[in-house]
């Protein structure tokens, strides 16, 4: 997780630390300062890719249980 003006710095940062291929999720700059619940949409709008990147792109229903 970065925010959009720090990409370029997190994508070269996982690279040299051996990680070229991370798959990141990038939210607006920037975090601080800002109100919560205006983070709170900005999650929200990132939330599908964010679980999309942790589970391969499965779904509940398409996952084996």
């Amino acid at each position: 997780m970065t925010t959009n003006a720090l990409s370029d710095l997190a994508t070269k940062t996982a690279t040299e630390l051996g990680l070229p291929d991370l798959r990141m999720v990038s939210v607006a700059h920037p975090i601080g300062g800002v109100d919560p619940d205006e983070i709170r949409r900005r999650a929200d709008n990132v939330v599908d890719e964010v679980l999309a990147l942790l589970t391969g792109g499965r779904t509940l229903e398409g996952s084996a249980r």
